[in-house]
Order: C-alpha cells, then sequence, then structure tokens
C-alpha cells in the first residue's frame, strides 16, 4: 500500500479574525474550527509548531508534534538555549508559547530537543516529539500523551 503522506506537515485554517503571520516557530493548538497559538506553558493540547503564517481565511503550515514528520523545525525561543541536544518545553509569552531549556522543578509540557544552541527570540533547528507534561519533581512523568 501506497503512504497517504510522506510528511506530517499540514495546511490548517486560522482562527477567524487571527493573524498568524511572523509567528513562524511558536506552538499552535486547535481552537474554534480552525487553528490559534497556544497561549498556555502548562495547560491545553499542542498540535505542532506553525511552519508558515498568515490571516484568517488563508491557511498555515503545521507541523504536526504527534509523530510522522520527516525532519527538523525551526522553533521560536523565549529563553537560551545553551548546548544541543537540550530537551525543549513550552514558555509562555506575550506572543504565544515559544521554547525554552526544561527545567528540575515545576509543571512543564515537553515537545522538542534543540539541535543548536540560540538565544531568546532566535529560531532554531528542533526535532519535535509528541508533547508530553512533565512533573520533574515527582521524579517522572505523570500525565498522559498530550496530542
Amino acid at each position: 500500500m501506497k503512504l497517504a503522506r510522506s510528511n506530517a506537515i499540514l495546511s490548517l485554517p486560522i482562527d477567524p479574525g487571527l493573524s498568524l503571520a511572523g509567528r513562524e516557530g511558536y506552538v499552535v493548538t486547535f481552537y474554534n474550527g480552525g487553528i490559534t497559538l497556544q497561549d498556555d506553558a502548562v495547560d491545553g493540547a499542542p498540535v505542532g509548531v506553525l511552519l508558515e503564517g498568515g490571516t484568517h481565511p488563508e491557511r498555515a503550515s503545521v507541523a504536526l508534534a504527534a509523530g510522522g514528520l520527516a525532519g527538523t523545525v525551526r522553533v521560536k525561543l523565549a529563553q537560551p538555549v545553551t548546548a544541543p541536544g537540550t530537551t525543549l518545553k513550552l514558555v509562555s509569552t506575550a506572543q504565544g508559547c515559544a521554547f525554552g531549556p526544561a527545567t528540575s522543578s515545576g509543571a512543564q509540557i515537553i515537545m522538542a530537543v534543540a539541535f543548536e544552541t540560540g538565544a531568546a527570540g532566535e529560531l532554531i533547528e528542533a526535532a519535535l516529539f509528541k508533547p508530553r507534561l512533565i512533573y520533574p519533581d515527582v521524579g517522572a512523568s505523570i500525565a498522559p500523551d498530550l496530542a
């Protein structure tokens, strides 16, 4: 049987009244029949990372985080990353959820690993994985997969 799709990049409708122009690298989620920016770093169900934005009624290009992506993406940093291989968590910003290094305490959603270093505000290369809510203080991921 032939593959239905060779890569998990989808063209999805943008939430009515919303502009995702210039928000490439930020985390998106489903809302109101379209996609919108994920705005809470520890609540919600992230779908993936915005590759190409636009304004409703245009469609946006999204790399899905639930699997099937055949390569790496560029993610927006809200905090600096100092080493390749760093696990990345969601970080709430005024523009939506971006990424930063996972920490050893507090609830956090992790969903990528950095392939390079970068400063806050930069786009860096990263590999996505299925989002997970973790509680490092407890010593484990005790929440189910989010996507």
